[in-house]
C-alpha cells in the first residue's frame, strides 16, 4: 500500500527502532549455506550449532528459472524427499532432538527455491535458535502443567475438570499466538535481494481476534468461520513489512461468505442424506449400505472444501498487495485433486507392501506360535507387544509422514507459488534503514505446539 519511513511498530518488542541488520553469521547467515557439519564457525556468545550428517541435497542451491521475471519455485520433489528422509532418520537418532535443524534445513532448500524476478528467498534462521526457543518455552510451560494436574487432584470431583477445560481454553488461545510469533520470526530471517522481511503488531492481538473468531465459528457450527479468515488475515497481512514497503489486504467478508454458504449448505445437506441413509440400513440390517453411503460423500466433501481452498487462495492473492504491487493466482481445483489422488496412490501402494510383509514374516510366526506343542514365555510376550509398537512408531508412522509431507504439502506449496504472478514494479522495492529487532530465539511456543510442518 504504502511506504514508511519508520516500518512496522512491534508492540510485542522492546526495540522497534533497531538497524537493518547487516549480513553477518549471527543474524542473515550469508556466511552460512547449510546448518550442518560445513558451519564450523560459531556466533559471538552462542555456542556451536550439533554437525549434521553431510548427506542429502544441497538446501542452498537454487537453478536459475529461464524466465527472470515473475514468481516461480523451482525445487523437486526426488531433492525434498531425500532431504526428508535424511532428517527423519537423525530425528529418530537423536531422540527427536535433530527436528531443529531438520526444520531449518528444509527451510533453506524451500527458500532458495522460491525465485522472483530472477532471484531466489533466502532463509538465514538457524536451528539453535529453534531449539533455544523450545527450551525456553518447555522450562516456563512444565511448572503451569504440573501445577494444574496438582490443583485437578485437590479440587473436589465435581471441579476436577475445570483445570483442563482451562488448559484446552489456553491451548487454544496460544495456538494462534504461538503461529504469528513463528511467522515473525520467519519473516526476520527471509531476505530477498537483501531486503528484510518483518511483521508487525502485537500476537496477544491477533491471538484474541483468532481465538474469538474461532468460538463464533464453532457456535456457528462452521458458517461464519469465512469471519475468522478475514480477520486473521488482514491483521497479519496489514503488518506484514517487506523493506520499507507495507502489504495490505482489501478482503471482504461478503464475498467469501458467499462462496463459502454455497459450500457449506451442500455439506450439510450430504452429511444429512449420508447420516440418514446410515440410520435406515443400520436399522434395516442393510450393513453395507452406510458405507456405500458414507464413502462417496465423504470423497464429495473433500471436494468441496478443495474447491473452496482454491478459490480462496486466488481471492487472497487478488485482494493483496505490496505497495503499488498487485498479485493474482492461476491455480485450479484440478491441480490439487490430482496432488490428492497421487498421494492416495502411493499410500495404497505402500500399504499393500507393508501388508505383503506382515503376511510373510508375522504369518509364518502366528503359524508358528498356533501350535498346541508350542509355550509362549513371559519375555516372548512382551516382545509380541513391543516390537510391533516399536515398528510403527519407528517406521511406519516415519513413512507415511514424510509421503504426506513431500507429495501433498510440498506438492501443494508448488502448485501456489507457480501458480502467483504480480503486476508493478518490484524494482521499487528497497531496504527500510530503521527496521524493527529481529527476535533473537525461535518458534519456542509453535514447536511447544507442535504447528506447521515446516
Amino acid at each position: 500500500m504504502t511506504t514508511h519511513p519508520n516500518g512496522p511498530k512491534d508492540s510485542d518488542s522492546q526495540d522497534i527502532n533497531g538497524t537493518q541488520p547487516t549480513k553477518s553469521a549471527d543474524d542473515t547467515g550469508s556466511a552460512e549455506t547449510s546448518d550442518g557439519p560445513n558451519d564450523d564457525h560459531t556466533t559471538n556468545n552462542e555456542a556451536a550449532e550439533p554437525t549434521e550428517p553431510n548427506h542429502g541435497p544441497d538446501e542452498t542451491e537454487t537453478v536459475k528459472t529461464d524466465d527472470p521475471s515473475g514468481i516461480g519455485y523451482l525445487g523437486d520433489w526426488n531433492a525434498v524427499l531425500k532431504l526428508s528422509c535424511w532428517n527423519t532418520l537423525w530425528t529418530i537418532l537423536t531422540l527427536g532432538i535433530f527436528r531443529f535443524w531438520a526444520k531449518t534445513r528444509m527451510r533453506r532448500y524451500i527458500w532458495s527455491n522460491i525465485i522472483i524476478d530472477g532471484d531466489a528467498l533466502e532463509y538465514t534462521g538457524r536451528g539453535l535458535e529453534l531449539f533455544l526457543g523450545f527450551l525456553i518455552v518447555a522450562l516456563v510451560a512444565a511448572p503451569v502443567l504440573f501445577g494444574l494436574g496438582f490443583a485437578s487432584t485437590m479440587l473436589p470431583p465435581e471441579f476436577a475438570m475445570v483445570p483442563d477445560m482451562m488448559l484446552y481454553l489456553a491451548a487454544a488461545f496460544l495456538f494462534y499466538y504461538a503461529s504469528y510469533r513463528a511467522t515473525r520470526y520467519r519473516y526476520s530471517r527471509t531476505y530477498w535481494r537483501g531486503i528484510r522481511g518483518q511483521l508487525g503488531g502485537s500476537a496477544f492481538r491477533y491471538a484474541l481476534i483468532g481465538f474469538g473468531s474461532s468460538i463464533l465459528t464453532g457456535f456457528s457450527l462452521g458458517l461464519l468461520a469465512p469471519y475468522a479468515f478475514i480477520a486473521t488475515t488482514r491483521y497479519q497481512t496489514d503488518n506484514t513489512w517487506i523493506g520499507d514497503s507495507q502489504a495490505q489486504f482489501d478482503g471482504k467478508f461478503g464475498a467469501v461468505f458467499k462462496k463459502w454458504l454455497k459450500n457449506w449448505a451442500l455439506i450439510v445437506l450430504i452429511a444429512a442424506i449420508a447420516i440418514g441413509v446410515s440410520v435406515y440400513g443400520s436399522s434395516n440390517g442393510i450393513t453395507w449400505l452406510p458405507f456405500a453411503m458414507g464413502i462417496p460423500a465423504y470423497l464429495f466433501a473433500i471436494g468441496l472444501f478443495v474447491n473452496y481452498r482454491v478459490w480462496l487462495f486466488r481471492y487472497q492473492a487478488g485482494v493483496t498487495s505490496l505497495a503499488d504491487i498487485t498479485f493474482e493466482s492461476r491455480l485450479s481445483t484440478s491441480q490439487y485433486i490430482v496432488i490428492l489422488l497421487k498421494f492416495l496412490g502411493i499410500s495404497l501402494v505402500l500399504m499393500v507392501i507393508l501388508g505383503l510383509l506382515f503376511w510373510t514374516f508375522g504369518g509364518a510366526y502366528f503359524h508358528m506360535t498356533s501350535s498346541p506343542a508350542y509355550t509362549m514365555g513371559e519375555t516372548e510376550k512382551m516382545l509380541m507387544v513391543f516390537v510391533p509398537t516399536l515398528i510403527a512408531l519407528l517406521i511406519i508412522a516415519p513413512m507415511f509422514s514424510i509421503t504426506a509431507f513431500v507429495f501433498v504439502i510440498h506438492a501443494m506449496l508448488s502448485a501456489d507459488i507457480n501458480s502467483l504472478d504480480y503486476s508493478g514494479e518490484i524494482t521499487d522495492l528497497h531496504a527500510n534503514p530503521s527496521q524493527q529487532a529481529a527476535p533473537r530465539t525461535g518458534e519456542g511456543l509453535a514447536d511447544a505446539l507442535d504447528i506447521g510442518s515446516f
